[in-house]
This record gives structure tokens, sequence and C-alpha cells, in this order.
């Protein structure tokens, strides 16, 4: 069981590093196969497993590609084979560089979306914008989103969607308060080819 924190709100917040060792390791991969695969180096995934560092939404959906899980089996959360999966309100939040993320899809052998519910810290530093294959949708549930892409900031108020190619820069910051968002992201259909 990865070790959990309460935050002021009592939500539990999971570490995800040793997640994500156990997910490439279930997978019989080697960190030098893991890194060739998601496209991540073998240092930084190696930091990122022994939790010296945060994860990153990019490289969350890059490493599921590679081991072809979900998100929410990233995050050790598997609900065994079944076509349909729920996701309760209550479902586990994860801390990782500014954002608090709770996988809501995925169910056994589901590989081509991921759905997250991911809360943006107003104060959170920017990070270097994503790159990563494949397509996100996103609907802002609360507060006011600042979504950066491809050179342009765009501000996305409660009620409001966008839908872009997630292979140019992006990145996600939240304007005076705590924003809340379901993201959306697909894997692109050369990377679909491949799993089957």
């Amino acid at each position: 069981m990865p070790a959990s924190s309460r935050t002021a709100s009592g939500s539990v917040l999971t570490t995800i590093g040793g997640c994500l060792r156990a997910t490439r390791e279930q997978r019989g991969l080697t960190l030098e196969q893991a890194a060739e695969l998601s496209g991540i180096s073998k240092s930084h995934l190696s930091r990122l497993e022994s939790s010296e560092r945060q994860p990153s939404v990019a490289s969350l959906l890059a490493l599921s590609a590679a081991y072809g899980v979900t998100v929410g089996d990233l995050f050790g959360e598997s609900d065994g084979p079944t076509p349909f999966a729920v996701w309760p309100s209550d479902q586990p939040r994860h801390a990782s560089n500014g954002l608090t993320l709770a996988a809501c899809s995925g169910y056994t052998g589901s590989n081509v979306i991921d759905a997250l519910r991911v809360t943006v810290d107003p104060d959170r530093s920017p990070p270097v914008p994503a790159r990563h294959p494949g397509e996100e949708w996103l609907y802002v549930l609360s507060g006011t989103v600042r979504l950066e892409y491809d050179g342009e900031v765009h501000y996305l108020g409660a009620g409001t969607a966008a839908h872009f190619n997630a292979e140019l820069a992006h990145r996600l910051g939240a304007e005076h308060a705590p924003a809340e968002v379901l993201l959306v992201a697909a894997k692109p259909v050369r990377h679909l080819q491949n799993i089957h």
C-alpha cells in the first residue's frame, strides 16, 4: 500500500512513486525498457519511482500508454476484470506538481482514454509546457483555468470546455483561486494500432 497523508480537508493523498514502480515491474519491464517505451529518460523515471520527483500529467499519460494501462492503474486503483467501472466522488486524490489528481476512468483492459479530475493550485509554479501524443479535452468545473496552448493564453471559466492536439506545447494554471477541471486524454490512433 502506498504511503499517504491527509490534507486539511481530510481527503487522502497517496504517493505515486511506489505505484509507478510496481506497475512497471508487473509489466516485466526494466527501467531502460520503460524509458524507451515512454520517452521519459531512465534517470527521470527512476526519480519518479523513488518519489524524488512528482510526475506531470503528461508523464502519467506517457507511462499509461507505454504500459498499456490506465492512469488509475498507475495510482494502484484497479477494480478487476469488468468492462464497466464507476468512480465514486470520494476517489483517492494524488498530489503532484501543484495539482491534485483523481482518476475517474478505466476498467480492466481499457486503453483508449484516461479521465482525471484535476484541481490546479493558483500558487503552482509554472512547469515546462507539456507535449505528448494524442488529444486532450477539458471541462472547467469551478474556478478559472489559464490554458497556455501553442504560444497563446486562454482563460476558461466554469462551464467552458477546450479540445486540443496534445502534441503542441500546453500547460494549466489557475487564476486567483483553485480551479477544478475534468481532463480527458485520448491516445493517438497510431499508438492504438501498436497495442492490438
